[in-house]
């Protein structure tokens, strides 16, 4: 509890926004309590963010803070995602704080939440802002400005993590700028290295505008309305059975109590399978938009080189974030210039006979697209390398047009 109080009080009485909370204490002796499915002792600025936006702690409670939705990219995997809106009720727990100082913080955690990357330069976009993921902490690395140089008058762009303390309640070590115009034409020279692939181009053509299959889901709507026109010929014959009991009869008021029991219980069942049937039917028409999306992603990789490098940066940016989940990197340069270790994309890839969402990365003299086709030991025969020309590799690593 009093690690509650403290966190409050210092996120509304100082300037120190989440991490540095999770910072204070962390570096002033205090102890989370260890719980089964949470064995990370230190404090980390996700633990003090949710602590902030649960309203348990004012003594209420709430519902529907969290929902299952599917995970895009995928066909059936769900995720939680958090509300911005539920609806909160009086608990019979006691308060830890006042309902004043959830409001306040409350009120700091929205300020801070519209805070927005700078970008002076209204032509500049970071590229992969966001999809580059940090070597040590692993989350998120944003893009950042330096400003003109007094010798070359030049502004230069670095992708960097912002992170000061990890879900460990470590601090995060990697301080180094990432320059962006080195690391963007890298990744765009895998992208055109793969596409340009013949194979790659047959299977993508093979894919646009092939059904999707909902088959497994269509077959279990058939059983539900099954299941729904049953459970309402039970209900109708449990109304004429109600309607033709003798009210004469000596046992009248039990069973016309009864009748009404299992007549109710059918409401609650046609609404049950009435929902499964919602979600169901949702999650086709997901599919089948996710479908639609992905060919959209597939159209423009057959077209890469030429709508890419035509394109403005603010919608190489968008393309970039449609067709990439996100990419991994070594904690530090190698010898060859790489920074990239995986991309992960948020479409499956066709390659060599085969769909994979994650193209692990070994860069020596030249780029090599390595694909483990879903079997990290995998045989030898059955990896796919993509190489680019060791002199186009050199221009790109010295920032020349490609």
């Amino acid at each position: 509890m009093e690690v509650i109080r403290v966190i409050y009080d210092r996120y509304i009485h100082t300037n120190e926004g989440v991490a540095g909370v999770a910072k204070y204490l962390n570096r002033n002796g205090f102890v989370k309590k260890l719980r089964q499915n949470n064995t990370i002792p230190g404090f980390s600025r996700s633990f003090v963010q949710d602590v902030l936006d649960n309203p348990v702690y004012m003594g209420k409670i709430a519902y529907g803070r969290r929902r299952t939705e599917k995970k895009q990219g995928t066909r059936n995997e769900m995720h939680v995602v958090e509300q911005s809106e539920f609806p909160v009720y009086d608990g019979q727990h006691e308060a830890i704080i006042s309902e004043e100082d959830w409001y306040l913080a409350q009120e700091k955690r929205k300020i801070n939440s519209f805070k927005r990357e700078k970008v002076n330069n209204p032509d500049h976009a970071h590229i992969l802002s966001g999809i580059l993921k940090c070597p040590c902490c692993g989350k998120s690395m944003y893009g950042n400005i330096a400003k003109a140089h007094s010798k070359d008058k030049k502004t230069r762009y670095y992708y960097y993590c912002k992170n000061t303390v990890t879900p460990t309640g470590h601090e995060c070590s990697f301080r180094l700028n990432i320059e962006q115009t080195e690391i963007n034409k890298f990744v765009a020279k895998i992208i055109s290295a793969m596409v340009n692939n013949p194979r790659f181009v047959e299977a993508i053509q093979a894919k646009i505008g092939t059904a999707v299959d909902t088959e497994d889901m269509e077959k279990q709507i058939a059983v539900l309305q099954g299941q729904l026109k049953q459970a309402f010929g039970t209900k109708s014959r449990l109304e004429r059975q109600m309607d033709t009991l003798d009210i004469n009869d000596a046992h009248y008021d039990r069973k016309i109590l009864d009748l009404q029991r299992r007549y109710d219980e059918q409401y609650d069942t046609i609404e049950e399978i009435e929902a499964q049937m919602d979600e169901l039917q949702g999650q086709i028409r997901s599919i089948q938009q996710e479908k639609i999306s992905g060919d959209n992603i597939y159209r423009l990789l057959l077209a890469f080189d030429e709508i890419y490098h035509s394109a403005t940066e603010a919608e190489q940016k968008e393309f970039m974030k449609a067709f990439i989940e996100r990419i991994e990197m070594f904690p530090e340069k190698r010898k060859d210039g790489s920074w990239i270790r995986k991309i992960v994309f948020n479409f499956p890839v066709p390659v060599d006979g085969e769909e994979v969402k994650e193209l692990p990365l070994e860069t020596e003299t030249t780029v090599e697209t390595v694909c483990l086709l879903g079997n990290r030991n995998a045989k030898p025969d059955t990896r796919v390398k993509l190489s680019v020309d060791t002199e186009e590799l050199q221009r790109v690593k010295n920032g020349e047009k490609i």
